[in-house]
């Protein structure tokens, strides 16, 4: 029988920080072919609610859940939510099913390493206040993001899977908006299942990388300012890249990656995207970074000449998390062979 774990307490929703039990639940058990989305066609209409059913037995793999919570008018609200793996024994997953309803920004989910200022017990929460600060989360592999509404799905190749310790911490961090930039006309709601695969199938563990250029400064009125850097996970041999996802606010144009050859340089890009608020996760990339290599990525913005970011900054928009004044170039990126014991983040 599922283990379900509900907890919840009555807020504020504008309080500005505070680690606290708020609605969530851990469910352990995907068969994802089960998994209703409440959804409609692209330009039809908002995705006002999500069901994913989780998986049927432990055995199968489990279920992470944020329940409905709400949004005032203007308010971004970032929620930072920390589970346990429910398993004595280290476990693989080789596909994530994700549901959220529209008003999302972004869900990542990362593995607890360096406690710095934000941490949590298993069902615990951080709402605001630390939970947006980057610092905290430099050394936390990624496992997952997604900055889709409705339904997204991640499928390795055969035999590649995430590994999991037993009793592994985890951070959900969940963003939503709802005003000028995005909107959240319901609820937000987060569903995530992990679908397991014996450990006598996986061949290869998944590793990731996760980049943030965080020198950025775009100003009124300017138009196709962009900024370039390289992230390098490949160790002494060669990985291949199976997936990868852009990020940037509204003020974005164009995002692009590229495998980065530290004798070569960057090749022609792999990955465009042109879409903000709901970015391509492109997969089945099957691409080869060779030894001591990573990818390179650029960000392109514009901004209008009544745009204003920081008005004690010219008004100009500089990195940070706010959608409505501050402006982001994130890069994730999916391969195999797991670099080592450990995975990247190039901050």
């Amino acid at each position: 029988m599922p283990l379900v774990a509900d907890m919840t307490r009555e807020r504020d929703p504008l309080e500005p920080r505070l680690l606290t039990t708020v609605a969530l639940a851990a469910v352990l058990s995907a068969c994802t072919v089960d998994a209703v989305i409440v959804d409609q066609p692209p330009g039809k209409g908002p995705v006002t609610d999500v069901t994913l059913v989780p998986p049927p037995t432990p055995e199968r793999g489990w279920q992470f859940a944020i329940a409905p919570f709400a949004l005032s008018a203007g308010q971004e609200l970032q929620q930072c939510f920390f589970y346990e793996v429910p398993y004595g024994e280290a476990v693989f997953v080789n596909h994530i099913a994700i549901a959220q309803t529209t008003g999302t920004h972004h869900m990542n989910i990362f593995r607890v390493r360096t406690v710095v200022g934000l941490d949590g017990a298993h069902g615990d929460s951080v709402i605001d206040g630390e939970c947006w600060k980057p610092a905290n989360w430099s050394d936390w592999p990624l496992v997952v993001n997604s900055q889709n509404e409705g339904s997204v799905e991640l499928t390795l190749p055969e035999g590649v899977a995430h590994r999991f310790e037993p009793g592994e911490k985890i951070m959900l961090q969940t963003h939503y908006v709802n005003a000028t930039t995005q909107d959240t006309p319901s609820v937000g709601k987060v569903l995530v299942n992990f679908d397991r695969i014996p450990a006598s199938a996986v061949t290869a563990e998944l590793g990731t990388a996760f980049a943030t250029n965080q020198n950025l400064r775009v100003c009124p009125g300017q138009s196709g300012i962009t900024f370039e850097t390289t992230c390098r996970f490949a160790d002494k041999n060669p990985v291949t890249i199976f997936g990868a996802n852009g990020h940037f606010h509204s003020r974005g144009r164009r995002f692009t990656m590229s495998v980065f050859d530290p004798l070569e340089g960057a090749g022609d890009p792999f990955y465009e995207n042109t879409r903000w608020n709901e970015p391509l996760f492109a997969k089945n990339l099957d691409l080869t970074v060779p030894s001591r290599g990573g990818i390179s990525y650029t960000c392109e913005f514009s901004a209008g000449p009544q745009e204003c970011g920081n008005p004690e900054d010219g008004c100009c928009f500089t990195f940070g998390g706010k959608v409505e004044f501050q402006e982001h170039c994130n890069a994730f990126v999916y391969y195999y062979p797991r670099r080592s014991d450990t995975d990247v983040n190039c901050f």
